[in-house]
């Protein structure tokens, strides 16, 4: 958490776009499906199968 800290007072810009994307989640939430799925499938692509 304090490393997240430290990282959001360094780079404001960063802190100003989690915000903004906080904000209009509403409207990307296709797009954190999407990041999920990619996320999911890259995990699971590589699992040996029995």
């Amino acid at each position: 958490m304090l490393v997240l800290i430290a990282l959001f007072l360094l780079f404001p810009k960063l802190f100003a776009f989690a915000e903004l994307a906080a904000r209009e989640l509403r409207v990307f939430w296709w797009l954190v499906l999407l990041v999920a799925l990619g996320a999911w499938l890259a995990f699971f692509a590589h699992k040996k199968r029995d």
